[in-house]
């Protein structure tokens, strides 16, 4: 008897960039889903606190957290930041949290 393939994990509806048409559709499978291009790996807990600290803080104020409030809340360096997510912020955290590019501000992209 074969053992089962684990399948790839379906992504909601993307836009052209990538990210959710419909954010509220967001969910944990969702963001693996989203996330098995650039962590074939899965997420590690690490990644799991930073994307769930955007995610609550954008569903609190409507846009993403400056970098260093990013930073100071998770208790990770920016450079720490940069090798969890070496895609960027925008391009990476951003997606998977489920945040619509429209909420995010220039002052959250790495430095």
């Amino acid at each position: 008897m074969r053992s089962a393939e684990k399948q790839p994990i379906r992504a909601p509806d993307l836009d052209q960039d990538g990210y959710l048409v419909k954010p509220e559709t967001w969910s944990k499978a969702t963001a693996e889903a989203l996330a098995q291009e650039d962590f074939p790996g899965g997420l590690t807990e690490d990644h799991w606190k930073v994307i769930n600290f955007i995610r609550e803080y954008y569903l609190e104020l409507g846009i993403v957290p400056p970098v260093r409030i990013l930073a100071r809340r998770t208790g990770f360096t920016l450079s720490q930041i940069q090798k969890l997510f070496p895609q960027g912020l925008a391009n990476s955290a951003c997606k998977i949290a489920g945040v619509p590019r429209d909420a995010i501000k220039p002052s959250f992209l790495y430095p």
